[in-house]
């Protein structure tokens, strides 16, 4: 009984992260294409409005960027939390996996703008991988004991 109880248990928090991962990777995907669209507008990359002038910015931007944000967030939010932050957390991963979306999908649109969306969501994986592995860096320089520091005596 006790193990079916322990299942149970495992059963529901991960489902809950899970859930959680997914209205994080929604909210997250928002902002992060608000803010690119809206960079691409001050820089001057945006082919479609007609208004290609370095400095251009309007309030549509946002509302077009998180439009296209936002459910991709849903979908590689849970991508993430199977494949890595089950094990580092949610709070030591929001910035850097927004900075690595946020300079890939810029970085995107400035090749051209079909590649920001794309490039936006392998920016957010190659920021993932960089966490996973500073991660376990940190963890497998800390097992071993002779990396430890020697205790005082």
């Amino acid at each position: 009984m006790v193990e079916k109880s322990a299942r149970a248990s495992w059963l529901l928090r991960h489902t809950k992260a899970l859930l959680l991962s997914i209205v994080l990777g929604f909210a997250g995907g928002m902002i992060c294409g608000a803010i690119i669209l809206s960079l691409c507008g001050l820089s001057g990359r945006i082919q479609t409005t007609g208004e290609e002038y370095v400095g251009y910015w309007h309030w549509g931007l946002l509302m077009i960027g998180a439009m296209y944000g936002a459910p991709v967030g849903a979908l590689v939010g849970p991508i993430a939390y199977l494949a890595v932050l089950r094990t580092t957390g949610f709070k030591p991963a929001i910035i850097p996996l927004a900075i690595g979306t946020i300079l890939g999908g810029f970085g995107g649109s400035l090749a051209s703008p079909l590649l920001g969306l794309p490039a936006g969501v392998a920016g957010f994986f190659v920021a993932l991988l960089i966490l996973r592995f500073k991660r376990s860096y940190r963890v497998s320089n800390h097992s071993h004991p002779e990396t430890q520091p020697p205790s005082g005596a």
